[in-house]
């Protein structure tokens, strides 16, 4: 809830410094509306999914946990809604991770040429120094998404050990991406 908030909070402070500043009701500097519009568009969405997915990450060993301790005892369906998923909480973390990568390799790979074009070696410099970054969160998220699937089949087994036997309703919706889409697939893919 908090992250939502601050991130709807950062948000509209974004748009309201782009539309103040253009329709000259109040000059914001470049450098904050360039900083806001980056963290809104980059940093906020991993941290919304990342808070989430540690949420569900908490939630889940805490499953995992009470069922050892009590073999018997199956886990409320909210429960398990809440927390458990055919995928590992972190995946939708990784995809994330994955696309914005990608969007700010093709940003700065297709800005980079046109800026050592212009003779702008500093701008260059800066460019490709850029551009090592989210060439290295590709690469991360990639391997991240492989750990993810992976420790999401096992998720999958201790689940189908633990709880044989779950109402049909459930099973369904443990199905579904917990920020995926409705059609079952995940947005990244």
């Amino acid at each position: 809830m908090a992250t939502s908030a601050a991130g709807a909070v950062l948000a509209g402070a974004a748009v309201a410094s782009v539309v103040a500043d253009a329709l000259g009701w109040m000059s914001v500097p470049r450098a904050i509306q360039a900083s806001l519009v980056l963290t809104t568009l980059f940093v906020l969405p991993i941290a919304w999914v990342g808070v989430h997915a540690v949420w569900a990450l908490r939630g889940r060993a805490e499953l995992f946990v009470a069922a050892g301790e009590h073999p018997r005892r199956r886990p409320t369906d909210r429960q398990l809604v809440n927390h458990l998923r055919n995928e590992h909480p972190l995946t939708p973390l990784w995809w994330m991770v994955c696309v914005l990568g990608g969007l700010g390799t093709l940003c700065l790979g297709v800005a980079l040429p046109f800026a050592l074009a212009d003779g702008a070696v500093l701008a260059g410099v800066l460019l490709g120094a850029g551009l090592a970054v989210p060439l290295a969160a590709l690469a991360l998220a990639v391997s991240g998404i492989r750990r993810a699937e992976r420790q999401g089949s096992q998720d999958r087994g201790r689940r189908t050990e633990l709880w044989p036997s779950l109402p049909n309703a459930v099973e369904r919706r443990l199905t579904v991406p917990l920020f995926g889409t409705d059609e079952g697939g995940h947005p990244g893919a």
